[in-house]
């Protein structure tokens, strides 16, 4: 009996060192880590826009406006660039609206951080109107970015043991391909994309990442001039961003 329990164990010891070994052999794909070479970029303040108080979230630009998303029972607002007055609002589908990103065919993804779901949805008569939704719990779904190919969601997942991190990788369907745990940053918060990159706030380290999701890696970072940062936008040259309870920031990236 005390062999077959030794050979028993020994089985046990060998298919967890496979295992083992074959998570790390994958490791670069199956968390968002800092490279080696993360290096701080250096930037400059472009300009600032004042915009009403509000549980400020994440940020869209649309090719005119930036779509300012509030949170915590708030509208989202298309903002003017220039002046930072509210155009008009959006009334999300549930009352905690995180993001919201285009898809380029007249419909938009939306993440709802206490449904704890992401949306497909169009604009109709000033409110998103849901035509497809699927849920990612336990992850409340925070910011969101479609690149042209895939969607992608920060996920926060809260337990007894603290709150981690993921980066959700999902199909034009929000079918989920991966879910990556974010080990680079902490609070990571809204998303934009530059054409090739990936950029990710951080809410609690004050910082803003490049990301390469090819290799999964945060390849460089910068300070963001706003406390609690939370949305991010692309508008084909600069980087906007907001905060909680922030104004609208231009950011230009002098780092190439």
């Amino acid at each position: 009996m005390f062999r077959q329990m030794k050979a028993v164990f020994f089985s046990f010891c060998v298919a967890a060192a496979m295992l083992i070994a074959v998570c790390r052999a994958g490791g670069a794909a199956q968390e968002l880590n800092a490279s080696k070479d993360c290096k701080r970029l250096d930037i400059k303040v472009a300009g600032q826009v004042s915009v009403p108080r509000c549980y400020h979230e994440g940020l869209y630009y649309d090719g005119k406006a930036l779509w300012l998303s509030n949170g915590e029972g708030g509208n989202t607002w298309v903002v003017d660039v220039e002046t930072g007055a509210v155009l008009s609002e959006i009334k999300g589908v549930a009352d905690f609206t995180e993001a919201v990103t285009a898809r380029g065919d007249g419909t938009f993804y939306t993440t709802e951080w206490y449904a704890k779901s992401v949306y497909r949805v169009r604009l109709e008569g000033g409110a998103f109107v849901v035509d497809s939704s699927v849920c990612v719990e336990p992850s409340h779904p925070a910011g969101a970015i479609w690149n042209g190919k895939r969607l992608y969601v920060v996920a926060w997942d809260r337990g007894i043991w603290g709150t981690k991190f993921s980066l959700l990788e999902m199909d034009d369907s929000m079918s989920v391909i991966r879910k990556v745990p974010i080990r680079a940053m902490q609070e990571p918060c809204q998303l934009a994309w530059d054409g090739k990159y990936l950029w990710m706030s951080s809410w609690y380290d004050r910082r803003v990442y490049k990301v390469d999701v090819e290799r999964m890696e945060a390849i460089g970072y910068f300070c963001s001039p706003v406390e609690r940062t939370t949305g991010i936008a692309w508008d084909g040259k600069y980087l906007w961003l907001t905060a909680t309870h922030g104004d609208l920031y231009k950011i230009e990236i002098l780092t190439k």
